[in-house]
């Protein structure tokens, strides 16, 4: 089992974290700085448009296209757990080196994911196109940059155009409809929804009713 398998209760996030400026470089040590994250922003973007090319080519579950999009994801930084993933073209990451994703994760077109602290993907994360995801933040009073992580628990499903913000966490099974601001933690096994998103149904009948869960990937 995938180590970002949780149990069905909400995960619980840290509180936000205020960023601290490292000293500044000077000299020689800046333009090496500089330098180095420079080239690590070429090898991303390139890496990115190798994943496209792939997305494009191939539907979710094809073995092979699953291998080469989570090799490009782990030279990125990301931390990904199985070779059982795929992502659409024009899905972008920032700061991916804070990424940890599950087994069975679809990301559809136009998903977005800034990883400023810990983001974290369940497996069977499913999400469809225009997902939003943010680690960062600011703090109130000073305004001052900050982060938290964002823990998404397995077998959740993400409507179109979801926006979820830093220090969330998602119960497993949880449902979002689509055009939701997860400002706040949700319950596992219920759907949510509006602006800010919060649960209108309980699923757990239904899913106990229901137990095999759909997948385009493979469980052998």
């Amino acid at each position: 089992m995938s180590t970002v398998a949780a149990s069905s209760a909400t995960p619980a996030a840290r509180p936000a974290r205020l960023w601290q400026d490292p000293p500044r470089r000077t000299g020689l040590a800046r333009y090496a700085g500089t330098a180095t994250r420079l080239l690590a922003l070429l090898r991303d973007r390139l890496l990115e448009r190798f994943i496209d090319l792939l997305g494009a080519l191939s539907t979710p579950g094809v073995r092979s296209v699953g291998r080469l999009q989570a090799w490009a994801l782990r030279r990125m930084g990301a931390r990904v757990e199985s070779d059982q993933v795929w992502l659409a073209p024009d899905v972008r990451f920032d700061w991916p080196k804070h990424l940890v994703i599950g087994a069975r994760v679809t990301l559809n077109s136009g998903t977005r994911i800034t990883c400023h602290e810990q983001v974290v993907l369940g497996d069977d994360f499913l999400a469809a196109p225009g997902l939003l995801i943010n680690s960062g933040t600011h703090d109130l009073a000073t305004l001052q940059p900050a982060s938290a992580p964002v823990i998404i628990g397995p077998g959740v499903w993400c409507g179109a155009r979801v926006t979820i913000g830093a220090g969330v966490s998602i119960g497993a099974g949880a449902v979002i409809g689509a055009g939701a601001v997860v400002v706040r933690d949700l319950p596992a096994h219920h759907v949510s929804v509006g602006i800010p998103a919060r649960p209108v149904r309980d699923l757990s009948e239904l899913r106990e009713a229901n137990p095999h869960r759909w997948s385009n990937f493979s469980r052998a």
